[in-house]
């Protein structure tokens, strides 16, 4: 029994054919776009500049040649409990990882992965759900008028694998509620699990397959019982994921669990929920491309929960396809206010995922009224991007700048047989490129505020002398000054 049968309806053309390449080609035409015709460089001179993405790919540079023997990528040397991943957990380090073991790691290589990765889900759906060429046409229009893609494909932040495994989920989700079948719920399962590693917040993305059921939905007991596993599969997901992701100090959760008291929680959840809601409405709080896409993603939740009729029949009646897309936003939503920061592209980069798949999934159900109001807005968008061109500007920056061989750095040595992580680690505080991109494959790279005597780390790096007891100069030039421990310290 095949699992994924072709539609009868969309039968193999030359125009699907056409259609079909171009769909696989086009996050390499925005790529293009976005570097050589807007930033006017080629995507080979592309470097990583932002913090995130200097982590990202010095993680999977040490990954790649030096497996899990590694130092801790951490902030403040807040390690794990197990192995030695940084913030953003294994996940996406080990996505990353497979592509750098068959093609290489150079400086640009998480654009080009980025690329791959789209154009490798495109291919994915078109696979298993067969689209007919007027729903391929209008997901080339929406993919390269999306304003986040626009933004983030000439980068070498994480998003566009994020969407690539949107477009794979909502791939299998239309076969799903197509076909049906206990394959394709395995498959479905298993992917949302892997998926949840990447972002924990994934595991919102199981929560349609408790609705899609034979008879429609039924709020019944069986539905409790789904429900009641999938909080608890949930919450297993995040205690496990979190064994292996280092600490981030700075964050709300961190903040919230580690005060003391029920009525501090509550007070500090209540406050926080309150704050973010304001700065998710209110119109002021960031530039206008990010407050659009907020209001964006609140009227398609709104038109989606009109359509699926739900309220209208008292939910005995219910659209399932558009109330599916519904539960899913306002979820992304409701855990992003609750749980997350609204600011400074946070909740820009975890929703524009999400909703870039849940408007896919209308399209491949022939959900068409959604679609027009969300062309719309990508023109908006775009519009706002040619009216404030230091936008793509600020995404630009330094992004084209080589970097400086610092030799200083090429004096830490890595540690074949380390009884610590730490004997591979070295101490930061300038996250920057001319300074990561120099760190040998395998150091892991600590952050951190204080640099002091009570530090672990073997190599510690500074723009400035420092009088410390437990740590000696090893070399210094015009950059700084590169210490290492000092034995039986």
């Amino acid at each position: 029994m095949r699992i994924f049968r072709q539609q009868k309806t969309n039968k193999p053309n030359k125009a699907n054919l056409f259609l079909g390449l171009l769909l696989i080609a086009s996050p390499w035409i925005l790529l293009f776009i976005t570097t050589n015709l807007i930033a006017h460089h080629s995507v080979f001179s592309s470097v990583p500049c932002w913090s995130d993405e200097l982590s990202y790919w010095h993680e999977v540079l040490s990954f790649t040649h030096k497996g899990l023997n590694v130092g801790y990528s951490t902030l403040n040397e807040n390690t794990p409990k197990f192995l030695a991943f940084g913030t953003h957990g294994f996940g996406t380090v080990t996505v990353y990882t497979l592509f750098a073991k068959v093609f290489g790691w150079k400086v640009y290589s998480i654009v080009i992965a980025n690329a791959f990765f789209m154009s490798l889900a495109f291919l994915m759906l078109i696979l298993t759900v067969k689209p007919g060429s007027r729903n391929l046409l209008l997901i080339i229009i929406f993919s390269l008028t999306y304003t986040p893609l626009v933004l983030y494909a000439s980068t070498s932040m994480s998003e566009l694998l994020n969407f690539s495994l949107i477009i794979v989920y909502a791939g299998l989700l239309t076969a799903y509620s197509k076909q049906g079948g206990k394959n394709l719920l395995v498959i479905l399962l298993l992917f949302c699990t892997a998926i949840s590693f990447v972002r924990i917040i994934y595991v919102i993305l199981f929560m349609p397959l408790l609705f899609k059921r034979k008879n429609g939905v039924r709020f019944d007991f069986k539905l409790l019982i789904y429900f009641v596993l999938w909080i608890v599969f949930s919450a297993l997901l995040f205690v496990l994921n979190s064994l292996f992701v280092s600490p981030y100090p700075d964050s709300y959760l961190n903040e919230l669990f580690s005060g003391n008291g029920i009525a501090n929680f509550a007070t500090s959840f209540a406050s926080h929920f309150v704050e973010n809601s304001w700065n998710f409405v209110n119109p002021i709080s960031e530039n206008i491309i990010q407050v659009l896409q907020r209001y964006f993603l609140i009227a398609i939740s709104g038109i989606c929960l009109v359509k699926s009729n739900a309220i209208q029949s008292r939910f005995k009646k219910i659209e399932i396809d558009y109330f599916i897309v519904f539960l899913m936003l306002i979820s992304f939503l409701a855990v992003n206010v609750a749980a997350y920061d609204i600011f400074d592209w946070r909740d820009y980069r975890v929703l524009a995922p999400v909703l870039f798949g849940g408007i896919l999934y209308l399209i491949l159900n022939n959900k068409f009224p959604v679609l027009y109001s969300s062309l719309a807005v990508n023109f908006i968008g775009f519009f706002f991007l040619l009216i404030s061109p230091q936008l793509m500007e600020s995404f630009n920056k330094d992004r084209y700048s080589a970097p400086v061989n610092n030799t200083l750095l090429q004096h830490i040595e890595y540690t074949e047989h380390s009884k610590s992580p730490f004997e591979n680690t070295v101490v930061v505080q300038q996250f920057n490129t001319n300074v990561v991109l120099n760190i040998p494959a395998g150091i892991g790279i600590t952050y951190a505020e204080v640099l002091s005597d009570k530090l672990n780390s073997k190599y510690l790096f500074s723009e400035n002398k420092l009088t410390l007891s437990t740590y000696k100069i090893i070399d210094s030039n015009e950059t700084g000054y590169l210490y290492q421990k000092i034995a039986n310290n």
